[in-house]
């Protein structure tokens, strides 16, 4: 299941960065971010370890990308007709919501240090990103913090962590990205206590 949920993270991931490489010559074979090394995620795919997605690793990525997206059609089409209908439609998005929750569990899972199922606050900022809001802005990040907590026990448990999460992804989705749902730049994690 985890390896499905990378997968599928992986084929996110990875279409923008084939976009953003796509074309021919050297022009597009940049190095990322400032220049010393990949995103994680595209590492695999540099074959060579020279920090470039050159062009014949990023047509290796896009088959890559195609052979899952064909594996994952062909579980989807469960009656074999070449047509996701729309009781197959709705198995498949079942399915990816079940991916998606095992993702955010995952995730809790590696920033619980002691395995206690609650996150102090120095296990929640080691989640990814936090730390550099820390060095920036920790009065923003113990605010996130004690909003996670919405039950006031100083800890944030599984439970609360996975409705925080779910009510950012709709804030987004109603007001769009980068909006968190506040309106204006609040934790962005929509919803009050």
């Amino acid at each position: 299941m985890k390896t499905s949920c990378l997968a599928l993270c992986g084929i996110c991931l990875t279409i923008p960065v084939a976009l953003a490489q796509s074309g021919p010559g050297p022009q597009h074979q940049k190095p990322f971010g400032d220049g010393s090394c990949l995103p994680a995620y595209l590492c695999h795919y540099d074959v060579n370890n020279d920090g470039v997605i050159d062009q014949e690793e990023r047509l290796a990525m896009e088959r890559a990308r195609d052979m899952i997206r064909k594996r994952l059609r062909a579980d989807w089409d469960t009656n074999g007709d070449g047509v996701i209908g729309d009781q197959e439609r709705e198995r498949a998005r079942t399915r990816l919501r079940e991916m998606i929750l095992e993702c955010r569990i995952a995730r809790f899972e590696e920033a619980d240090a002691n395995s206690d199922g609650e996150l102090v606050y120095d296990e929640f900022i080691q989640l990814p990103g936090m730390a550099k809001k820390v060095a920036e802005k920790e009065d923003l990040v113990i605010a996130i913090f004690n909003r996670l907590d919405a039950d006031g026990s100083g800890t944030v448990s599984e439970s609360e962590f996975l409705d925080a999460v779910e009510q950012c992804v709709q804030a987004r989705n109603r007001f769009g990205p980068g909006s968190g749902g506040t309106g204006s730049g609040g934790t962005g994690f929509g919803g009050g206590k």
